[in-house]
């Protein structure tokens, strides 16, 4: 990489390039040179270009100095021709022929000037309409008019076109008006806009400051009115409407009386043709005209009395206005609420509402603000609460619903969904997260046939509707009310006392508004479901039942957060598993009726062989106990694996308590006598298919054998109660006095069975029950 050489400029002598060696000193005066010829090229071309700048400033100051003489030659002949004693003398003998010969001419003169000017009002006033022109310009045009009809109208025979050029004045007189009255309803103009058209509407109208006062909020209520018949459904024109209320309430306070006195003094200070607005318009051709449209006209200045609106009385006005406007504002946001069933509408609406005011409240001088507030609060708070109410009496459809499902037959659970372990569910799609499967899997697991998934579908819209009236609540409560006023006008006290009513009173009024009415509800609908409850006929109607418990817990798996009630339905819940069970029950006990009579003649116990211990006793029930609970767990399935709670089985335990023990009652008669003999019939709990003839014993053995046979079965039952105490009771409860154990209590006093022997008894049905209880599924 070659090394740069020294800069030759940085040297401070000649002497310091000759450090350096031959072949630099040589690069260096090459550079030198270089730079020489480079800055006489560039000094030729700037000294190039001045020479011709100077070359045209010259010939620019010749041309000025023939201007010059020129001019000069032109000034002194105008001077030699000036003669001001000749122009004076002109103009007397001017006037005198005017006075004498143009005398006659005048009167034409004068009426064609003044009907030119008026028809040329029409086409200022059409051309001011259409191009959006000054109002205070249209107002003065319309005064012009009036005089200038007035005067022709004053003549002797007055043309008849006058009055159609009046005529369409008019016309006209009432657009502007109209136009005027645009611009005072409107909240988006600026004040001078606002104050113009205030003196417009008392130019044209000829009105004091208190008309127009009067006029202006006339004029403002029928646009709140206006806004207020809007048929959007967000509330918006309610809110445009809020913002001319308060807009009225600032611009009264502002403009009156100090602005619009000075601006009405202003306009009535100077003759009309003399403004500059009405000289600029070309269609008066006034350089032609208004030398003979008459002093009267062409010096006429408005009267407007600026000084009859007072103060206090403008105070009062405002406040007269500010309760009519607040009372129709009112009205018709409670019509406007009433459209609306979107409570989150009402809501933003409310919010926007209540902005809106508080940052406007310091121009309500004279209104009780306290007043305003509760005005708000009562409707915003009425609406909410008719909602609140509409949605929470929308359950009561879903009892009709449930009643006619059962009456259709629709609540069978024919439909349930497969087993968990079937084919069709294990082969199951688990893309997009596995919601199909997981949504197949609560249906089986929770019994949910069509009618129920659309009971459940149902009642979830509902609870999703209340929860968003639930969260609405809560978002009141998180607001936080700023108001933008002047920090000379700020009251602590006040602004603390608008939170805690916004804030606080109202969301704890909508919690108790919505409390009643989910607990009437709810209520409601208990009571219904307890009609339907009437209908039903144990055990016939299990699946109605099975199907009112799976609907009770959809409800109370998923009630309202401000109604978390424990004991909703819990009657109801009971009696409906009451009949469940019977149901189950009965269906059980019907297939083993005929075995369990075939016990009563029996005096052959099967499982005799296979007793243990000293002395021998049982150690497992009978078969056709086995087959009876294995049987009822079949029927609870069949019923619904999910209805069988705790309680459910509890239930249904004490009731096969009640029913096996009515049932076994009969054992414990003694065996019906024929002709002096017992009749036998051997135990064929096994084989239910096959019956035998009981045999006659007699003699002495043969009653000694019956004896011993008869003490064998009463044996087997106190087992078999044991084993039935087991199954039937549940986990930690004693089974002292229920009728399984008073039965086997009487049994082991009447064979006289030793203590000893009932706990060995006992011990083995509770350790048998804890080996098989899983084989019966829901029932262990």
């Amino acid at each position: 990489m070659a090394v740069e050489g020294p800069d030759p400029k940085t040297f401070k002598s000649w002497d310091e390039a000759f450090q350096y060696p031959v072949a630099t000193v040589r690069a260096m005066e090459r550079q030198l040179r270089s730079d020489i010829e480079s800055n006489r090229e560039r000094l030729r071309t700037l000294v190039g270009a001045s020479y011709r700048d100077l070359l045209g400033t010259a010939e620019s100051i010749i041309e000025m100095d023939g201007q010059m003489q020129q001019v000069e030659t032109y000034v002194g002949n105008m001077g030699k021709r000036c003669n001001a004693r000749l122009l004076e003398k002109k103009g007397s003998n001017l006037h005198t022929w005017d006075g004498q010969v143009g005398a006659a001419d005048i009167e034409r003169f004068s009426f064609a000037s003044q009907f030119a000017i008026l028809r040329s009002c029409a086409e200022v006033l059409s051309k001011l309409l259409r191009y959006g022109g000054s109002v205070l310009l249209a107002a003065k045009v319309l005064v012009i008019s009036r005089l200038l009809h007035k005067k022709l109208s004053q003549r002797s025979m007055p043309p008849p076109y006058v009055d159609s050029v009046w005529n369409r004045l008019t016309s006209l007189r009432r657009k502007i008006l109209s136009k005027i009255d645009s611009k005072l309803q409107s909240v988006e103009v600026t004040e001078e806009t606002l104050i113009e058209a205030m003196c417009a509407f008392a130019l044209a109208t000829s009105s004091s400051p208190a008309d127009v006062l009067r006029h202006f909020h006339h004029v403002r209520l029928e646009a709140m009115i206006q806004q207020g018949q809007d048929s959007l459904e967000n509330g918006h024109s309610m809110l445009q409407a809020l913002r001319i209320y308060t807009r009225t309430l600032k611009d009264t306070r502002t403009h009156f009386p100090g602005h619009l006195a000075k601006a009405l003094q202003n306009l009535k200070s100077t003759p009309l043709f003399r403004g500059q607005d009405l000289r600029s318009l070309i269609e008066f051709n006034l350089e032609v005209h208004q030398q003979w449209i008459g002093d009267d006209i062409k010096m006429f200045t408005p009267y407007i009395r600026s000084d009859d609106l007072q103060k206090l009385e403008t105070n009062r006005i405002l406040k007269e206005w500010a309760e009519q406007a607040f009372r129709a504002f009112l009205g018709k946001l409670q019509v406007k609420l009433k459209s609306i069933d979107d409570s989150k509408v009402i809501m933003q609406l409310r919010t926007q509402i209540f902005q809106l005011w508080l940052s406007n409240s310091q121009h309500s001088v004279g209104i009780e603000v306290s007043e305003i507030l509760d005005g708000f609060r009562n409707v915003f708070n009425a609406r909410l609460a008719e909602l609140i109410k509409a949605q929470t009496r929308s359950l009561e459809k879903f009892s009709v619903v449930i009643r006619e499902t059962l009456q259709s037959g629709k609540s069978n659970s024919s439909d349930f969904c497969p087993s968990l372990w079937s084919s069709s569910m294990t082969s199951m799609e688990i893309s997009n997260g596995g919601k199909s499967f997981i949504r197949t899997l609560l249906d089986g697991s929770q019994g949910r046939n069509e009618a129920l998934r659309a009971r459940s579908i149902e009642y979830t819209a509902w609870l999703h509707r209340i929860e968003a009236i639930e969260e609405i609540i809560t978002s009141m409560r998180k607001i936080r009310w700023e108001e933008e006023i002047d920090e000379t006008q700020v009251d602590e006290d006040l602004l603390e006392d608008k939170q805690i009513l916004l804030s606080e009173d109202d969301p704890r009024l909508l919690e108790s508004e919505l409390r009643d009415a989910l607990e009437k509800s709810f209520s409601a609908l208990e009571d219904s479901i307890r009609d339907v409850l009437s209908e039903i006929e144990a055990p016939s109607h299990g699946q109605q039942a099975v199907y009112l418990i799976r609907i009770w817990r959809e409800i109370r798996q998923h009630l309202p957060k401000r109604l978390q009630h424990v004991d909703l339905g819990r009657n109801s819940i009971i009696q409906l598993q009451q009949i469940a069970a019977d149901a189950a029950i009965s269906a059980s006990l019907q297939a083993f009726q005929r075995q369990i009579e075939k016990v009563q003649g029996s005096i052959k116990v099967l499982g005799r062989p296979l007793w243990e211990g000293n002395p021998e006793l049982p150690v497992l029930p009978s078969s056709w106990i086995f087959k009876l609970l294995h049987k009822l767990s079949v029927s609870m399935m069949a019923l619904g694996s999910d209805i069988w709670c705790p309680q459910a089985t509890d239930v249904l335990k004490a009731r096969l308590r009640t029913e096996l023990a009515s049932q076994l009652e009969t054992l414990r008669k003694p065996a019906r006598q024929v002709n002096g003999s017992v009749p036998l019939e051997p135990n064929t709990l096994e084989d239910d298919s096959k019956d035998t003839d009981a045999a006659p014993i007699q003699g002495d053995n043969q009653e000694s054998n019956l004896k011993d046979s008869n003490k064998d079965d009463k044996i087997q039952r106190i087992f078999d109660l044991l084993y039935l105490m087991q199954a039937t009771t549940g986990k930690g409860k004693s089974f002292e006095r229920n009728s399984l154990a008073l039965m086997q209590q009487s049994i082991v006093d009447e064979i006289g069975l030793s203590e000893s022997s009932t706990k060995r008894m006992n011990k083995a049905a509770e350790e048998y029950w804890k080996r098989t209880s899983l084989l019966f599924a829901l029932l262990a």
